[in-house]
């Protein structure tokens, strides 16, 4: 959610996620220290480094926040992804995935995505995590590290095609939107694993290479810290020509 306007927030409770919505009228508090009063009620309860033990029920940071769609049927208005990349005290791989929706995803524009390209058998799974807040887990991925596993080959994959190589070109890949290169961030979290070494052998795969510790979760809001950190991907002639748009002075938003 964008933390500097003069919007009313009203709350509505709902499946799977907690939607804040923005109204016109009444001037509010500054919804940044708004969010300050969030952090300061929840307290301890915010890891900020990931050096403490899973799992955590809400965790914040700041860098870059990747966007993407998520391709499930959740909603009835599409879903959004964001992808973090971190590291704990150990300088072992922390990689967080956060699922919202396209509704209140400000900063890109329809089109923006290609729709085009591999998207995953495992998203009912993750819509059961979503809407069950990690209490439930029908799925085939029956175990927590397997589920969380599905997450983040969505987050790093998803939209990917034969036989083209993506790493280091995300505006390659189908469904992405774009990144912020200085954002902060807020989440509670639903799913929170340390894989197993002995399980998992990811050295072949470079998008999953090296991850120890995996985050899913639902943002409580994203926030640009600089208004020409927006990278946003656009797609070209008949949506499959990609090119990098650049920046542009933007607020992001990503809400619950």
């Amino acid at each position: 959610m964008a933390l500097d306007s003069d919007s009313r927030w009203t709350v509505t409770l709902g499946l799977p996620m907690l939607q804040l919505q923005f109204g016109k009228g009444t001037r509010a508090p500054n919804r940044l220290r708004t969010a300050e009063k969030v952090l300061k009620a929840l307290g301890s309860l915010v890891a900020t480094d990931f050096n403490c033990p899973a799992p955590v029920q809400y965790a914040r940071g700041t860098g870059q926040v990747a966007f993407a769609e998520f391709v499930g049927t959740y909603a009835s208005n599409d879903g959004m992804l964001c992808h973090i990349r971190t590291q704990c005290g150990e300088g072992r791989r922390v990689d967080v995935v956060l699922f919202g929706s396209m509704e209140n995803l400000d900063g890109f524009r329809v089109g923006d995505a290609i729709n085009d390209g591999w998207v995953s058998s495992a998203a009912p799974a993750i819509e059961e995590l979503l809407r069950s807040r990690g209490a439930e887990n029908t799925s085939q991925w029956d175990d927590d590290q397997s589920r969380a596993m599905e997450a983040l080959k969505i987050a790093v994959q998803q939209g990917t095609r034969p036989n083209q190589d993506h790493e280091g070109h995300p505006w390659t890949r189908g469904h992405t939107l774009g990144h912020d290169n200085d954002a902060e961030w807020c989440a509670e979290i639903y799913a929170d694993v340390v894989l197993d070494d002995t399980r998992w052998d990811l050295e072949r795969d470079p998008d999953l290479a090296e991850t120890h510790r995996i985050i899913v979760g639902a943002p409580l809001w994203v926030r640009s810290l600089r208004p020409d950190a927006l990278v946003r991907y656009r797609g070209g002639e008949q949506g499959r020509i990609r090119r990098i748009v650049g920046r542009r002075p933007a607020i992001v938003v990503a809400e619950r």
